[in-house]
C-alpha cells in the first residue's frame, strides 16, 4: 500500500485532517522508519494532497447517494422549486395585468 494511502489510513481520515494532524502523522511514520526525515516536507504536502483528494471523491459519492434518494423519492429539487416559483410569478404578473384591464 503506498505510504501516504497508509497514512491517511493512520490518522482520522480525510475529513478531520489538518496540518498538525499531517505534520504528526509524518512524525510518526519518521519514527518507524518507513519515511525519510529528509522527505518530511514532501511526505505531508503529499499527504494533505491525497486527503483533500479522498474528501473530495467521498463528498461526489454523498452527493451522488442523495440525488439518487431524492429522485427515487420522487421529491422536489431546489430546481424544481426556483421553476415553480418562477411559473407563480409569471402567473401572478399575468393576472395583475389583467385585473388592471378589466378595471379601467
Amino acid at each position: 500500500m503506498d505510504i501516504i494511502r497508509k497514512a491517511v489510513f493512520l490518522g482520522l481520515g480525510a475529513i478531520s485532517l489538518t496540518k498538525d494532524k499531517a505534520d504528526e502523522i509524518v512524525d510518526d511514520l519518521i519514527k518507524r522508519g518507513e519515511v525519510a526525515s529528509a522527505e518530511r516536507f514532501k511526505t505531508v504536502d503529499r499527504l494533505l494532497k491525497e486527503a483533500d483528494r479522498q474528501e473530495k471523491e467521498l463528498q461526489r459519492k454523498i452527493d451522488s447517494t442523495v440525488h439518487k434518494a431524492v429522485a427515487e423519492l420522487g421529491l422536489a429539487t431546489r430546481k424544481d422549486l426556483e421553476e415553480i416559483l418562477e411559473t407563480l410569478k409569471k402567473i401572478q404578473a399575468e393576472v395583475s395585468s389583467s385585473a388592471k384591464t378589466d378595471a379601467g
